[in-house]
């Protein structure tokens, strides 16, 4: 039956990950491009784009790894250092969704539709840190990024700790990534090609002599 669930986990992963991978390339060398230029919304917007991507590829490497992960000891294990990459991730997110992002993009055209789909978004990952901080902090604190010092507490924390709902959060954060990253490839579309992002450079320097 396991092997079945790890058999299934793999062909649906595998076109996933290399689509991702790609991507990852692809927002690298565009992000490259624009920095070289000093186009600043570009900037602002791809370094968030391949921040999101590699984000989300090393949440699925975590689910590969609870997924062929034998016995609980190993789930927990790779349970409690994937509640940090939560964490860590809920946590920045916001600011890279700031004021300074949602400037950039609309200065690349980003549409209403587009600008309320993203904020709907973001609107979700700020629930997501909302409702599950404490229970991420609690896992991060005492076994992962830090850890408890009583012995016989950091055993009790870790015995209580499930893998599944572990993963269930994850699943969940990756459902708000993955609108969030559908929203920004559109943006991207508008920065397609040299032209747009020498275009982008030059709103920048003028901004910037202003």
């Amino acid at each position: 039956m396991l092997l079945r669930v790890r058999v299934r986990h793999w062909w649906r992963a595998r076109k996933k990950h290399r689509v991702r991978a790609d991507a990852i390339a692809t927002t690298k060398n565009t992000l490259a491009s624009a920095k070289k230029v000093n186009a600043g919304a570009s900037q602002a917007v791809f370094n968030v784009g391949l921040y999101l991507l590699l984000l989300d590829q090393d949440l699925a490497d975590f689910t590969d790894d609870m997924v062929n992960a034998v016995g609980v000891r190993r789930r927990r294990f790779v349970a409690k250092h994937e509640a940090v990459l939560l964490f860590e991730a809920a946590e920045d997110l916001p600011q890279l969704l700031g004021k300074t992002f949602r400037e950039a993009v609309g200065q690349l055209g980003a549409s209403p539709d587009q600008l309320q789909r993203l904020n709907a978004a973001s609107s979700s990952l700020h629930r997501f840190w909302d409702s599950h901080r404490d229970f991420l902090g609690g896992i991060r604190k005492a076994l992962a990024a830090h850890r408890e010092r009583d012995a016989l507490l950091y055993a009790e924390k870790l015995e209580a700790l499930d893998p599944l709902e572990v993963m269930r959060l994850a699943a969940d954060f990756s459902g708000h990534l993955e609108r969030l990253i559908g929203v920004l490839v559109e943006v991207a579309g508008l920065t397609v090609g040299m032209r747009a992002i020498l275009d982008d450079m030059i709103r920048t320097s003028k901004k910037t002599a202003g």
